[in-house]
């Protein structure tokens, strides 16, 4: 009766409807119960578009499951995902219900610019998991304008019924027979495995219902076997629960806002499905800033003197603090050195210091025919932007020429110090800041999340411009950190996976950092940093990093080393027996036609163990940085536990994509399948990759959207 009801519904809205009634303004294509852009359990070959993020979560009957969505191309998605069934026991304490799983789906997608020829995509689910939710695909879409037709080939766990013999077997008879492709600890590529054995073929349709307000009704064919399907013929799987009546899929997509969707479904003939997608595609819209609209005043002081206060007092009112300035009256240039924390552009930064210093000139009557603006950061030059006065004053010269005129160099270690204008500065000086924090821990052997509600007094106490104390006192408000099964022993020193005896603590007050920072240039484009004290939530000790960063290279390379200790769990003052010296040496390259970011580090890690990490981003347009790493070391499988080996991706999102303000701040999620002691690296604060992160040739090119903007 339910399924009539529902097919009656669907009828009546499509036969009293007009045909345009289809063509509804936003036709992206759905996800599915598993967090790909698809049908309702099958993939299509669509995504969301470029620097989408999307989380997913799905509640049936059989399994709770939820996953993180990113599509850092437009031919690329990427999902990681936790799933809990229902009727599953974990192998620690035999309670149904506890068991989890978590791996990674990739989907690469061909989009052709002739709409007439179909999307299509191949796909690989759980790769380098257990090997439950394994299975490979080739798919593709017809995409109309009131529909998307899909039509696919499955492989691994979609051969469970109406199967057939593989047809990739004309290439290689290899194809025909397919192994588990499963470990007991998981992390392994099952390569072996992919599109071998036998293969059944799935698909569904796709309609718009505009007048539904953006309703769209989705159908398929399901060709999984619920009792395989995600259970791997586990003894303890619940044949009542997981039996299948129908091999069709009906069900609606409902978006709630622009934010939010709502995908109900009645899958397998017998259960009712539901997931909610929350997310954007950040290239659709972002929110709109506000107009460069500088505020700038003068004083009846005429004189040299009274020019340098203007310009101190009109950048500073503009949130670009002035550190020294100097007329080179026989070049007719004005030098100006400014620090700022607003913007991560920094042709926007110096774009707007100089329009704001050339209109300071202009009211003083200053013939000023270049304006030089420095960037400093922790009292380090890293770059000098300097502009034509006149491109600044005609808003009708294009920005390609502009930028043709504009010379962009490399920080010239101090000489911004050599400058004649220096404002005192009263030092030491400190900055203090209470906010509440939400502080969590996701992927530890004991639970999946812990999370709780901190208030974080943050203080940053500067004595010189480059020798800094930050530190981080935190207050615990309420966690739920003492929601601590029994977990696996660790063969490891255990480095990371007792983490959550830091976050549980035996105080309400701890220290999160307490750490005083020396930053110097000894030479051009080389800059280094000695630091101590409690660098993180889990080691206090000492260390250098040195940073080599030509300007006018897409590459860089560093070292760092630091010797620690690791801290009592109490996170006051006190330590425990543990000590390391761990050093790394970095090499990163940026691949500019792809804006991809390619990093490779190699030494020794906080166990002692000795190996590298691979770490691949893209950076988007908007700022997005989204990518993935794994950690290989002479840790054996065996000794590393569940994973195999350390791995996991990240997504920088900036703040600024949802204010009307500029920030130079992020969020940053990164997400390892599990927490393990092979392969931790230190949490430093303040390291040089990230404080000299757009400051050289390359990194300029891609900010010249930010002029005057």
């Amino acid at each position: 009766m339910r399924i009539i009801f529902f097919s009656f519904f669907v009828f009546t809205n499509l036969v009293f409807s007009d045909y345009l009634d289809y063509i509804y303004k936003d036709r992206s294509s759905s996800f599915n119960s598993f967090g790909q852009v698809g049908l309702i359990q099958t993939p299509s070959a669509n995504t969301k578009g470029e620097d989408s993020i999307h989380f997913v979560f799905n509640n049936n009957p059989m399994w709770k499951y939820g996953s993180l969505t990113v599509t850092p191309f437009n031919w690329l998605e990427a999902s990681y995902f936790y799933y809990r069934p229902r009727d599953l026991a974990w192998e620690v304490n035999k309670v149904r219900g506890d068991y989890l799983d978590k791996g990674f789906n990739v989907k690469f997608v061909y989009q052709s610019k002739n709409k007439k020829i179909p999307a299509f995509a191949v796909g690989l689910d759980d790769i380098g998991g257990t090997g439950y939710f394994a299975r490979e695909y080739f798919v593709s879409t017809f995409n109309k304008e009131s529909y998307n037709l899909t039509l696919g080939i499955g492989w691994g766990k979609f051969n469970n019924i109406s199967n057939f013999s593989n047809p990739l077997k004309f290439i290689n008879n290899d194809f025909e027979i397919r192994g588990t492709g499963t470990t007991n600890e998981g992390g392994t590529f099952a390569t072996d495995t992919w599109f071998k054995g036998d293969a059944s073929l799935f698909g569904g349709i796709e309609f718009y219902l505009p007048k539904m307000r953006g309703i769209k009704l989705k159908i398929e064919h399901d060709p999984f076997d619920y009792l395989n399907f995600s259970a791997q013929n586990r003894d303890d799987a619940d044949f009542d629960l997981r039996k299948k009546d129908k091999n069709i899929n009906i069900g609606f997509s409902i978006p709630i806002n622009e934010y939010v969707t709502l995908e109900s479904s009645f899958i397998k003939g017998n259960a009712f499905n539901l997931s909610f997608v929350v997310g954007r595609t950040f290239n659709k819209r972002s929110v709109k800033k506000s107009k460069f609209k500088p505020k700038v005043s003068e004083s009846a002081n005429k004189t040299r003197g009274g020019f340098y206060i203007d310009l101190v007092n009109n950048l500073n009112s503009n949130r670009l603090f002035l550190q020294t300035a100097d007329i080179d009256a026989k070049k007719k240039e004005l030098k100006v050195a400014i620090t700022h924390s607003d913007y991560l552009n920094q042709i926007r930064a110096s774009s707007y210091a100089a329009e704001i210093s050339r209109r300071t000139t202009q009211i003083h009557n200053l013939d000023i025919e270049k304006i030089t603006i420095s960037n400093i950061n922790v009292g380090l030059e890293t770059s000098k932007v300097s502009y034509l006065s006149n491109h600044l004053s005609n808003k009708n010269i294009p920005k390609e020429v502009v930028k043709e005129y504009t010379i962009i160099n490399s920080g010239d270690r101090n000489s911004y110090k050599q400058n004649r204008f220096q404002p005192e500065l009263k030092l030491p000086v400190s900055f203090n800041s209470l906010t509440p924090n939400i502080v969590s821990h996701i992927g530890s052997p004991d639970k999946f999340y812990f999370g709780g509600i901190v208030i974080q007094n943050t203080n940053e106490t500067i004595f010189k411009r480059n020798l800094i104390l930050t530190s981080n006192i935190t207050l615990d408000v309420v966690n739920n950190f003492d929601e601590t099964p029994d977990r696996p022993f660790s063969k490891l020193p255990s480095v990371r996976t007792d983490v959550v005896k830091y976050l549980q603590g035996s105080n309400s007050i701890y220290i999160d950092n307490m750490q005083l920072d020396y930053f110097f240039t000894p030479i051009k484009n080389v800059y280094g940093r000695v630091s101590g004290g409690i660098l993180e939530r889990m080691y206090v000790g000492g260390g250098f990093e040195v940073l080599h960063k030509p300007f006018d290279k897409n590459f860089y390379w560093g070292l760092e080393s630091f010797y620690v200790k690791k801290r009592d769990f109490n996170m006051l003052f006190d330590t425990l027996d543990y000590e390391t010296l761990t050093s790394h040496l970095n090499f990163n390259y940026f691949f500019e036609p792809l804006d991809i970011n390619l990093n490779l580090s190699y030494g020794k890690y906080l166990a002692k163990d000795i190996g590298y990490t691979f770490d691949l981003s893209r950076i988007s347009k908007i700022g997005i940085r989204s990518g993935f790493f794994f950690t290989r070391t002479d840790v054996p499988a065996k000794i590393f536990g569940e994973g195999s080996f350390d791995k996991g991706f990240y997504i920088q999102i900036p703040l600024n994509l949802f204010t009307k303000n500029y920030s130079s701040r992020y969020t940053d999620f990164r997400l390892r399948p599990l927490t393990r002691d092979g392969g931790q690296k230190l949490n430093l604060d303040k390291s040089l990759q990230g404080l000299m992160y757009n400051t050289n040739s390359y990194e300029f090119r891609r900010q010249w959207d930010g002029f005057l903007e």
